[in-house]
């Protein structure tokens, strides 16, 4: 499985557990967290934070040259 820009977050100091996705285009920053708790467990998580890095990818690709606009986008969501 292609687990780019995801990453597994669980602190036992803390009560997340959950995915991170995080990438940077062009100097401009998009992080997003997909808690187990939210989304019902770790598979559910990580198949949404999946889901909204291909469509981060798929926005990304078709307006290539505004990354700032797009990222900007889907950090209001």
């Amino acid at each position: 499985m292609d687990m780019r820009n995801i990453a597994r977050f669980t602190y036992e100091t803390s009560t997340f557990q959950g995915w991170r996705l995080s990438l940077r285009r062009c100097g401009y920053q998009f992080t997003a967290y997909f808690a187990d708790a939210e989304y019902g467990g770790e598979d559910a998580a990580l198949q949404a934070a999946l889901a909204a890095r291909e469509r981060l990818f798929a926005e990304l690709a078709a307006h290539p040259d505004d990354p700032k606009s797009v990222i900007k986008t889907f950090q209001a969501k």
